[in-house]
């Protein structure tokens, strides 16, 4: 078992490339799992600001060249590409990194409250489909767990950040307080919900919906909004006072023509200003130029995104490394179990044969004790030899106690935790 990561985020990758790697996730993550492959389990963490691949594997270097191979084959690119843009992780590194992303500081918003989330659900996206291993299991679980330790002692993550939040924040610096203000939202999707409950801790009441798959009216009938149709679109656009695209649907939804002729039905009104919160754009670049218009988008966001208090921030990485490095020793300290676990069995296969010889001579109750004897002895001289094992492989020393025990006894020792 071997741990490593391959991605990339908005810190090194521009917007379009990641919005590669997120509509092929799905297929990257059916490849990379398939039964004759050299990965183990692969869980995969693709949002709008970043591509993650999270594997399982007993050959690290042949893992990172399949999952190299796998993914420029689904994303149509060349392998050299795909190895100059994702950078590579392992050991103790893979855990650092995931507990930094899930408590909130790798995001564009540091301590969103959106990233421990979208990491629970890449696992359970993963365990559903019966990609997960039990070691990726283990990582991701503790993420979740280091994550509530940072919001508790630090507040991360605790008040409600994120990327929409953070789009909201510039869009009232343009239209002013949001109360009594209309809203059209595009899109129906997952995200589209948390940017619902968003815009309505706003203190907005009066949010339309419009979606280009015909799902606006379901939606609305959960969520207390308005459906539009294709044909009210344009006269809804021309009404309100904010639009938020948020559909993750590939395409433009609102082109230049639309905005022009959105712009001409509103010259009394103040600006109309657009929030594109899509990785795949929903709003069309040229929007920006036409006069009347505004668009907020991710590389918007990404620029004027506020930081976060020092003190909190040197708090909640100190919590990560240690954390980091405790997960790290104790599953280093589990390579260890399956010679220990074979050990235990080559012994007790002697022990039971001697059991069975004190049975056959002096019956059940003589075989009874003999066996509690043995038993007391086996755990005292186990313990030693445990504790020992587990120093050396902390220590990086795991193959030398697998091989001695192997050439003490004459026994196989599977690979397997």
């Amino acid at each position: 078992m071997a741990l490593v990561f391959l991605g990339t985020d908005f810190h090194d990758s521009p917007l379009t490339d990641l919005e590669l790697f997120d509509t092929q996730s799905s297929r990257v993550l059916s490849a990379l799992s398939a039964e004759n492959s050299v990965v183990d389990g692969v869980v995969i963490l693709s949002t709008c600001n970043r591509f993650e691949v999270y594997l399982d594997s007993s050959s690290p270097r042949d893992g990172v060249n399949y999952a190299i191979a796998t993914i420029a084959r689904e994303t149509g690119a060349e392998s050299a590409d795909i190895r100059a843009k994702l950078t590579t992780l392992a050991g103790s590194e893979v855990a650092h990194h995931l507990f930094s992303v899930s408590s909130g500081l790798e995001s564009m918003i540091v301590g969103e409250e959106e990233i421990s989330g979208q990491v629970k659900r890449a696992l359970i996206a993963s365990h559903n489909r019966g990609y997960s291993s039990k070691a990726l299991n283990h990582l991701f679980q503790h993420a979740s767990s280091v994550t509530k330790s940072v919001s508790t002692a630090t507040g991360l993550g605790s008040t409600g950040r994120s990327v929409i939040t953070a789009a909201l924040d510039l869009a009232q610096q343009q239209v002013g307080d949001l109360p009594g203000k209309a809203v059209l939202l595009i899109g129906t999707g997952a995200y589209s919900r948390v940017v619902t409950a968003a815009i309505r801790r706003r203190g907005v009441e009066q949010i339309f919906v419009y979606s280009r798959s015909g799902r606006a009216e379901r939606f609305s009938s959960t969520h207390a909004t308005t459906p539009v149709s294709h044909a009210e679109l344009r006269y809804v656009m021309s009404r309100v006072d904010l639009v938020v695209s948020a559909s993750g649907s590939p395409g433009v939804t609102v082109d230049e023509e639309l905005a022009r002729a959105v712009a001409r039905q509103r010259p009394e009104r103040s600006d109309l200003v657009f929030i594109d919160v899509s990785l795949s754009r929903d709003v069309a670049s040229g929007i920006a130029e036409i006069p009347g218009l505004s668009v907020i988008d991710l590389e918007s966001i990404k620029t004027h995104a506020p930081q976060e208090y020092v003190k909190s921030l040197d708090a909640a990485r100190a919590i990560v490394n240690v954390a980091a490095e405790d997960f790290h020793t104790r599953m280093t300290s589990r390579a260890v179990d399956p010679a220990i676990a074979a050990l235990r069995a080559h012994v007790r296969r002697h022990m039971d044969r001697e059991i069975d010889s004190v049975r056959r001579k002096s019956g059940d109750v003589a075989a009874s004790e003999v066996q509690k004897s043995l038993r007391r002895v086996t755990n005292s001289l186990f313990h030693g030899p445990s504790e020992r094992g587990r120093e050396l492989t902390a220590d990086g020393n795991h193959a030398s106690y697998v091989d001695a025990i192997r050439l003490l006894f004459d026994i196989e020792v599977s690979d397997s935790v």
